[in-house]
């Protein structure tokens, strides 16, 4: 009987292994782009704040590479950039937010395959960033929204699962949902104008863990990426 059970393993082992779309060696390599946009009005409108507009853009670029069949080390370097505008009653009223981050990811990927062309896969890493934020008002808003600066940088440690479909024998798509199980640490400084000569700034440290499991919110942030194999 035992002898019976090792032999299936041993098959059943045999027969996923056969399924193994990847070989070690092979590096995998995706670029991302992400671009959004929103936007509020309020028509004939008596308050401070009339219309609003958010306006973003991210890069990407993510490289993979096998240590086996089914498991590799990856990075990932990304540039994000967006601006906040927010109007009052006239043109001269406004207040604008840019801001700027750069952020790199270290992770670890496993590949389970489950049939000839699709494999599950989780990724588990850490992850830094760099953010800088500035803020400018001017009219009737610039009492409401002062001038600031926000430099900062965070820490995170992330796993999170997906499914990768093999397209072609050097391309594959995976959906994944990055947000699975997210632990952040943030360090923030604000910089204000000075009063009575002297510089104004604040320091803030949070601490944040996140899941889609928890949350309510399990299809949000999905990622879909495509990727080719170079082998």
């Amino acid at each position: 009987m035992k002898r019976k059970l090792l032999l299936l393993i041993f098959f059943v082992f045999v027969y996923v292994a056969c399924w193994s779309q990847l070989s070690a060696g092979n590096q995998l390599i995706g670029p991302s782009l992400n671009i959004s946009s929103y936007k509020t009005v309020n028509e004939n409108s008596t308050v401070v704040t009339n219309s609003s507009n958010t306006q973003g853009f991210g890069l990407g670029l993510n490289w993979i590479k096998m240590k086996t069949a089914t498991e590799g080390f990856g990075i990932t370097i990304g540039y994000n950039y967006s601006i906040y505008k927010n109007y009052g009653i006239t043109s001269n009223d406004y207040t604008r937010q840019k801001s700027n981050s750069a952020e790199l990811d270290l992770f670890r990927r496993k590949y389970i395959p489950i049939h000839a062309k699709w494999s599950l896969f989780y990724d588990v890493g850490l992850s830094g960033a760099i953010n800088k934020t500035k803020n400018v008002a001017s009219g009737s808003l610039s009492g409401t929204y002062p001038y600031f600066e926000l430099n900062g940088y965070s820490v995170k440690v992330f796993g999170y699962p997906g499914i990768a479909y093999f397209i072609k024998r050097n391309f594959l798509v995976d959906i994944s949902l990055p947000n699975f199980l997210v632990a952040n640490f943030w360090h923030q400084k604000y910089v204000y104008p000075p009063f009575n000569g002297v510089n104004q700034s604040s320091y803030s440290n949070s601490f944040n863990f996140n899941s889609t499991v928890t949350s309510g919110n399990f299809f949000n942030n999905m990622a879909i990426n495509f990727r080719w194999i170079l082998r």
